[in-house]
Order: structure tokens, then C-alpha cells, then sequence
């Protein structure tokens, strides 16, 4: 009974010796960022990966609360916020002017212009420390494109990227993406403001009437100037736009 314990425990020490082994060959197959992986880290796509999620997110957080501009020109105070007007006139009882016809395209473009020399950096980053560790680099210029759909912010980064040392990875991009509904809050903001801009005016509970997921917020300023606060219930995401339109004199409403 002892000799068939001890034969069989052999056999077990064996088997793991033999599973250690494979493990072992198969990682120095792959190359070092399996390694790495394997001990807690990110491979270098990951890391850029990550780098462009978390500025995207940066800048959609500054943008939401300042009608879609990373630096408003043309802009309501409100709340500390630079809430940018996306409709105005300046005139009484005239109908505002839309400021951003095509809203959507010019929000991809502000997080655009806002992520894009960060990502640059966090590559280049990414490149001194691959060269420190004996790794070829070859990094192209980089650019970046950002799209807006719905439940999501795609970020596209295009470069020629190229990692070597016993084999060799290349990337002509590298694709990520945002959870997020500012898509959705943009849409229907933009719907608000044509209201705003053909009869002066809309109907707020429309919208949460039709979208039971959406608060909309309607906060009329002294001067006329109405600032419009949309929330999605379910992710808590935001965005806030100003419009000054169709203003009737304090004095000439009654008030």
C-alpha cells in the first residue's frame, strides 16, 4: 500500500513538472508582453488603449456641462458652468439663430482636438519605455478621429506602429471605445434647438414623454437666456446648452 501511494504520487509530482513546463515554453513562444501580461501589466496597445478612453472621458465631462465647447467663446454663466449659447439673437421678439448647425460634428471635433496631442504623448511615452526594455519602435505620425454613435464614443487612431525584437507586431490602428449617451443627448438637444430657432419656444415634456429614460430641464434666467439641463436616469450622463430666443420685455409680460 505504501509503495502504490508513493508511485502514484510521482506520477502527480510528474504531471505538474510536465504542465510547468508547457507553460513555460509557450510563454517564451509568445515573447515578453505575454509576461507582462501574465504578471499584472498591459501590453503597449492596451496602455494607448486606456490613455484615449480616459482623455475622451476628460473631455466629454468638460464639454457636457458647456453646450458641447471645451472653451465656450459665446457663452451663459451659469451655475460656474460656461454653458455655451447654441441658438441666440440678441434682438426681442426675434426667433435665435442656430450657432452650431451641425452639433454632432463639431462635439467629435472639440474631443478630437482636445484627446489628440495627449494621445501623441501617452505614444510616445509608450515608445521610450519598449526602447529602454531593448525593444525596436517605429511610430508614424498619428492621427486621431472620434465618432459619436449611439451608447458610444469610438476613438480611432491611426499610425504606423511597429514593435520588434525577436518578432515583430504592427498596428496601422488602433481602435477603443467610450461608453457613453452624449450621442443621444446631442440628438435630441439638437431637436430642442430647432424648435428654439423656428418658432422661439419647445415643449419639454414631449420629449420625456417619448424617451421615459430622459430628464430635460427647462431654467429660464432673467434675461431672457434659457439654459437647457438633458439627463439620461439610467447612465447619469449630461449636457447642458443655452438658447436666447424669441425674449419678450419683463416689463410687456406682466412680471
Amino acid at each position: 500500500m505504501v509503495l502504490r501511494k508513493n508511485k502514484r504520487g510521482q506520477v502527480t509530482v510528474f504531471i505538474i513538472l510536465a504542465i510547468a513546463i508547457v507553460v513555460v515554453l509557450v510563454l517564451l513562444f509568445l515573447g515578453k508582453d505575454v509576461f507582462t501580461t501574465f504578471l499584472g501589466g498591459k501590453a503597449p496597445v492596451e496602455q494607448i488603449k486606456d490613455c484615449a478612453e480616459d482623455y475622451a472621458k476628460e473631455a466629454v465631462e468638460i464639454l457636457s456641462v458647456q453646450g458641447g465647447s471645451i472653451e465656450p467663446e459665446h457663452y451663459y454663466l451659469y451655475e460656474e458652468n460656461k454653458v455655451e449659447y447654441l441658438c441666440y439673437t440678441e434682438e426681442n421678439y426675434k426667433q435665435c439663430v442656430m450657432q452650431k448647425p451641425l452639433l454632432k460634428q463639431s462635439i467629435e471635433k472639440e474631443i478630437e482636438d482636445y484627446i489628440s496631442p495627449k494621445v501623441r504623448g501617452c505614444m510616445a511615452s509608450v515608445k521610450a519605455g519598449l526602447e529602454k526594455e531593448g525593444y525596436e519602435v517605429k511610430l508614424g505620425d498619428v492621427d486621431v478621429y472620434v465618432e459619436l454613435v449611439p451608447r458610444n464614443i469610438l476613438v480611432n487612431i491611426d499610425s504606423d506602429f511597429s514593435i520588434s525584437k525577436e518578432k515583430t507586431e504592427s498596428y496601422k490602428s488602433i481602435k477603443t471605445d467610450v461608453p457613453s449617451k452624449l450621442y443621444d443627448l446631442v440628438m435630441i438637444a439638437s431637436s430642442i434647438l430647432n424648435w428654439e430657432a423656428r418658432y422661439g419656444d419647445s415643449e419639454t415634456m414631449t420629449y420625456m414623454l417619448y424617451y421615459p429614460s430622459l430628464k430635460v430641464e427647462k431654467k429660464k434666467q432673467g434675461d431672457g437666456t434659457i439654459v437647457y439641463i438633458l439627463t439620461d436616469r439610467v447612465s447619469l450622463d449630461k449636457f447642458m446648452f443655452a438658447s436666447r430666443s424669441m425674449v419678450i420685455p419683463a416689463g410687456l409680460t406682466g412680471q
